[in-house]
């Protein structure tokens, strides 16, 4: 069941009652139903938000039972989601890849429609809000962490992915992805859902980090930096032991194209620096910010560690892995994006 967030009453939609220089959103559906809106939407009370939470040896994580999602949802893990976003924007030249900006142009008569699946703090269906004022954008996360006043043109939905969606078929424009692999056991099983959903010509956009680390000179990284190499390996092997949680993301462009359901495949890789080892001053200004993100990582998935078949050595490894990431240069991390369109 998708519920909906605490938000503001929606303004008066009459033009004339708005300020000339806002764009008008039109609350209603282009095709004059309500086939994107079901019943089984409820609005959560401040007092009943808790019970989507636990508590864990101090760390904030999300009480929803089937979710495999590991990571806590604390504090420190949504700084490091919004870090990331504003990183990512740096990184890839923009919010999104693909012809995002055309899909979503105004047209008159035309309501489009975004969804951003495991939208964490909701930051980036916020800058995309911003960017265009005409179009409806749906986050859903299976906690309460984005804000409970977004603008007008925004919904968030508490809802788990890896269950079917509320909107109905053919009538959403977008779908946006972003590291929500550690959140889904079935990806085939989502990209069936996600075709459903979007119209003939709709974009699906997937953005996952590659849960194995690199050398920027391609050396082998298990030479150059064997503790960062070590840790990874211990996270995919709990992610894959425990909690049956694949590393997927390489693989996305070839599960598109064997659903049936997407055509126009491209998929790119963008390598972050992990450290201020770069000469580039900007470079080197990201891989410093983003070392910082994975120091945060590094703690967060330690908790992760702990519950699987390396929580005995989850201290020397986490360790071992922040050693490496602030003496050894020449570590990337590697962003993959895939976006298609729907047949």
């Amino acid at each position: 069941m998708a519920i909906e967030y605490f938000r503001r009453p929606h303004h008066d939609t009459d033009r004339s009652a708005m300020d000339a220089d806002e764009p008008y959103f039109d609350q209603s559906d282009d095709d004059g139903t309500s086939s994107d809106v079901s019943d089984d939407v409820v609005e959560v009370r401040s007092d009943e938000i808790p019970q989507y939470f636990e508590e864990r040896e101090g760390r904030l994580f999300h009480s929803h039972g089937s979710s495999p999602y590991p990571l806590p949802v604390d504090a420190d893990e949504q700084q490091r989601q919004n870090g990331l976003n504003r990183l990512l924007r740096r990184l890839i030249g923009d919010s999104s890849v693909g012809p995002v900006r055309e899909l979503l142009a105004f047209a008159t008569g035309e309501q489009r429609r975004v969804v951003d699946l495991g939208t964490g703090t909701g930051q980036w269906v916020l800058d995309m809000a911003r960017e265009f004022p005409h179009v409806r954008f749906y986050g859903v996360d299976i906690v309460p962490i984005a804000t409970r006043y977004p603008p007008h043109n925004v919904i968030f939905e508490i809802h788990d992915i890896m269950e079917p969606f509320r909107y109905a078929s053919r009538t959403i424009d977008m779908v946006h992805a972003r590291s929500i692999s550690m959140a889904i056991r079935d990806y085939r099983a989502l990209l069936q859902e996600v075709g459903r959903i979007l119209r003939r010509g709709g974009l699906f956009v997937s953005c996952e980090w590659s849960r194995v680390p690199a050398m920027a000179d391609g050396s082998d990284i298990a030479l150059r930096a064997p503790r960062v190499h070590a840790f990874f390996t211990a996270v995919r092997e709990t992610l894959r032991m425990s909690l049956g949680i694949a590393s997927v993301a390489q693989q996305i462009p070839r599960l598109l194209e064997e659903s049936r359901l997407f055509t126009n495949i491209e998929a790119k890789r963008f390598h972050a620096p992990i450290g201020d080892w770069p000469t580039d001053p900007e470079m080197k200004a990201m891989g410093h910010e983003f070392r910082e993100m994975m120091v945060v990582y590094a703690r967060s998935m330690r908790e992760v560690l702990l519950g699987g078949p390396y929580a005995a050595h989850a201290e020397e490894l986490t360790q071992g892995y922040l050693h490496d990431i602030h003496t050894v240069p020449g570590i990337v991390s590697t962003c993959l994006t895939v976006h298609a369109r729907r047949v």
